[in-house]
């Protein structure tokens, strides 16, 4: 059952205007949703109807087109100069098509070379592609001008991984391309010296084993990331970086641009988890995206700036409705499409300074309605493709119902154009050493602008270190000097951390704004990092002046304590701890404490071994994805060997309590009943919502070995989708089938990898950890057992087209029991669910 959807808790977007949750983990709101809507879309033929697709009043939708067999699946989407659009089919090639009244009178393919094209732009004459599977980014010409595509020409070829890969391309105010790439694409090694963004580092104090394990544990900084090219498109700077997989950028009417990235959902729940949300991109930026446990939360000082929290959400493409005929506030708004829950947010942006806020609400939502691009047309409406996965594209068409009127003339605001003029006289700092950088930068280190105050840092530390240390560690304002601390950190030599520690070990931190204490601490975490080695007398000064805050009044500042005290082996660091982990309520911060609680090798009593092994069972009833569990797991694991068998035995009642619930045995026979087909069981289907067994549903969950690899509720293993909320999304018929053919479509998440060794031999399984030492693979979900490969003795390796779910699980089963199974999975494991009412 490793294909049904994957159902993580996920902030719901109601119908109307609905303004987010502020940023910040604890205003996060958590409901139950289906992440693999999209496999609805499988079944192929006819693209969602438009009556079962809701808008906003006024507003119309029109399926302009279904795709044919012939045609794939659809990826992006541009208009050429004739108003024509050019649609790039997700294995290979372009198409082209001519639109008519509410439909498409013509299609023919411009292009069969290219493969998975996920950004296309037409400008200056050409047609510019990002190929992901090509590896390339391209500009086709028609030597003719008869729109014959016969000239292509490699732009930029980039080495990585295609899953998080070359995605858009945009084109600036400025007239350059921008170019969008997910974590799994390397950065171009060639990029310019100039390029804004440099001198990255992972810039975490303590390394977690645990960070290749988890997905995209290979990424390499500075992992998603913007580039630009120059006016000859030959050479490009590195803008921006630090992001996870970002599929487009979309410029406002200020110029400004913005980028929907997302976040792992399996991390739902954990300290390190951070929204799916809209990024303002600036100049040398650092969105703080890492592999695993290293991420950087949004509250850290040198992160780039965050507008919106959007939630669980799967990102695809983005546009500003500035082009639109929509009337106001549509035509200000920025569209965002997410693939995996089948709709299209309307973002609606505030100037906040130097940067933005924003509120948001639902504009476009079907089921299922796999959006991949979306683009305004010559007319003014709204033109959106679905596709991707090889599930059925559509062509549709939003319009308004008023009559077209001329775009809106921008609102003014005199004091965010003032903020955003100086934000963009500090970033023309940015690239190299200049006249008077440091003195401009300097006036606006300590600035209550966040954007502004990035700004400043980045362009000093573009200057020469030596024209500005002492100027820094002489500062005598307490924002201004810990940002310019943050900069010599980031780019002095080792002879500039004691004078930094002695220059936070002088403030008096205690009385410091919250804001501050955050910027203070991280700044004794960088220099930690980033300078070598710290005298051990300094640093126990350091760890002194550290102790004596902690614990502090705010989450965040508790958190950073918490890894600078354990990393600095504070004398008081576990007892404060250990009373923070007793109070704490929400599961960040329980799995926050107990993850660098497990650093303390000895010294616990009973009582405190106690207590964190009732806060891990308390932390694992708590809401979280699949690695929220797997952490708490690896954390269990790690305290368990540290005891004694004396202690083992007094904690055999707390021990015994985090055992999962006891696999019920199936009450039914173990041999083949019936290789089950779906069509056998589709007029039984109804007879699922009334009289069924609770019970027997449940063993047989155990009997079928679902339990094995799937959560229901509190039971069950971690390996496959959690099918607690299944039913929120899905309906008994697509359940079934996806239970009976686990291959028709495989979550990249979830796929086994094929090993081919030296040997001649091949080994298939799920990758669970891997390392210089070798990779560690599980041949089988159902059994625990593992084989580790050495990298010498491994030729290639592939993605697995066949579910590591075996097929024919169910066929143990006799009709009632896949029926009582189904309501089982139906009811989210509650045996109150209507289905089991006589």
């Amino acid at each position: 059952m490793r294909n049904i959807a994957l159902l993580l808790a996920g902030m719901t977007i109601v119908s109307g205007p609905l303004a987010f949750a502020q940023k910040g983990i604890e205003n996060v709101t958590r409901q139950p949703d289906a992440y693999n809507t999209w496999k609805l879309a499988l079944s192929g033929g006819q693209a969602t109807d438009p009556t079962a697709i809701t808008v906003p009043a006024g507003f119309k939708v029109e399926l302009l087109r279904s795709a044919e067999p012939a045609e794939d699946s659809w990826v992006a989407l541009a208009f050429d100069p004739q108003g024509r659009v050019t649609i790039a089919c997700e294995k290979k090639g372009l198409l082209r098509m001519t639109l008519g009244p509410g439909r498409v009178e013509n299609v023919e393919r411009i292009n069969d070379t290219l493969l998975e094209c996920r950004g296309l732009l037409y400008a200056d004459g050409a047609l510019y592609a990002d190929a992901n599977n090509s590896k390339m980014f391209v500009r086709l010409r028609s030597s003719a001008g008869d729109g014959q595509f016969d000239e292509i020409t490699e732009l930029l070829r980039t080495d990585g991984g295609v899953g998080h890969g070359r995605n858009h391309v945009k084109l600036g105010p400025d007239g350059l391309l921008t170019l969008v790439h997910g974590n799994n694409v390397v950065a171009p090694s060639n990029a310019t010296p100039d390029s804004p963004l440099r001198n990255f580092q992972d810039d975490r104090l303590i390394p977690c084993p645990w960070d290749p394990q988890m997905f995209d544990g290979d990424v390499k900084l500075p992992a998603g990331h913007i580039l630009r090219a120059d006016r000859e498109q030959k050479n490009w700077t590195l803008l921006a970086g630090g992001l996870r997989n970002p599929l487009d950028v979309a410029f406002n009417v200020d110029g400004e641009m913005f980028t929907f990235d997302a976040d792992m959902e399996w991390d739902t729940g954990t300290p390190w988890y951070r929204p799916c949300r809209i990024n303002h991109i600036i100049s040398g930026a650092d969105y703080g995206w890492r592999r695993g446990t290293s991420k950087w939360p949004e509250y850290f000082p040198d992160c780039g700036p965050t507008v919106l929290n959007i939630g669980l959400a799967s990102p695809t493409g983005i546009e500003f409705g500035t082009k639109s005929d929509f009337p106001s506030p549509w035509q200000e708004a920025l569209f965002i499409s997410d693939w995996a829950y089948g709709r299209i947010i309307a973002v609606h942006l505030k100037p906040s300074g130097a940067s933005y806020t924003g509120t948001a609400e639902n504009f476009v939502v079907g089921k299922p309605l796999n959006v991949t691009d979306v683009a305004f047309g010559p007319d003014g409406a709204m033109y959106f493709i679905t596709g991707g996965r090889h599930t059925q594209s559509g062509l549709y068409r939003v319009s308004h119902s008023a009559p077209r009127t001329a775009p809106a003339p921008p609102r003014t605001d005199d004091k965010a154009e003032g903020a955003r003029a100086v934000r963009r006289g500090l970033e023309a700092f940015h690239g190299h050493p200049q006249p008077n950088a440091v003195q401009e930068a300097w006036r606006y280190l300590g600035s209550d602008d966040l954007a502004i105050r990035h700004a400043a840092r980045i362009a000093l530390e573009w200057q020469d270190v030596k024209t500005w240390q002492d100027r820094a560690l002489a500062e005598k304002d307490t924002k201004t000097e810990l940002t310019a601390l943050m900069a010599l950190a980031r780019c002095g030599k080792e002879d500039a951390q004691r004078p930094i520690f002695e220059r936070l070990n002088a403030l008096p931190i205690a009385t410091l704004s919250e804001e501050l204490q955050i910027l203070a601490a991280r700044d004794y975490q960088l220099a930690f990092i980033r300078l070598g080695p710290c005298d051990p007398a300094l640093a126990a000064v350091c760890r002194q002046r550290l102790e004596a805050l902690y614990p502090a009044k705010d989450w965040r500042v508790n958190h950073l304590l918490c890894e600078l005290l354990a990393y600095l082996k504070a004398p008081s660091f576990f007892e404060k701890t250990m009373a923070l982990l007793t109070k704490a309520e929400r599961g960040e911060d329980l799995l926050e404490y107990l993850f660098y609680l497990r650093l303390v090798p000895d010294g616990w009593t009973l009582e405190q071994r106690k207590v964190a092994f009732a806060a891990l069972n308390r932390a694992a009833t708590l809401e979280g994805a699949r690695d929220y569990q797997r952490s708490l797991n690896m954390i269990r694991a790690e305290m368990l060997e540290k005891l004694t068998p004396a202690e083992h035995e007094a904690l055999a009642p707390l021990l015994a309590a985090a055992s999962q619930t006891p696999v019920p045995q199936s009450s039914g026979p173990q041999i083949v009943v019936r290789d089950w087909k779906p069509e056998d069981l589709e007029a039984a289907l109804a007879r699922v919502g009334r009289g069924r067994s609770f019970e027997t549903g449940r063993q047989a969950f155990a009997g079928a070995q679902c339990i094995l690899c799937h959560r229901m509720g509190q039971t069950g293993g971690l390996i496959g989708p959690d099918l607690t909320a299944v039913s929120s999304r899905f309906n008994r018929h697509d359940i079934l089938d996806s239970i009976i053919n686990p291959s028709r479509v495989i979550d990249d998440k979830f796929r086994n990898t094929v090993f081919t060794l030296k040997d001649g031999t091949a080994v298939a399984g799920t990758i669970e950890r891997e390392d210089d030492k070798g990779v560690v693979i599980r041949t089988s979900p159902l059994v625990a057992q593992t084989t580790t490969l050495r990298p010498a003795d491994i030729v290639s390796r592939e993605v697995s087209t066949v579910s590591p779910m075996p097929p024919g699980l169910i066929n143990v089963l006799s009709e009632k029991q896949i029926l009582d199974l189904l309501a089982y999975l139906e009811s989210g494991g509650d045996p109150k669910h209507p289905d089991f009412v006589p």
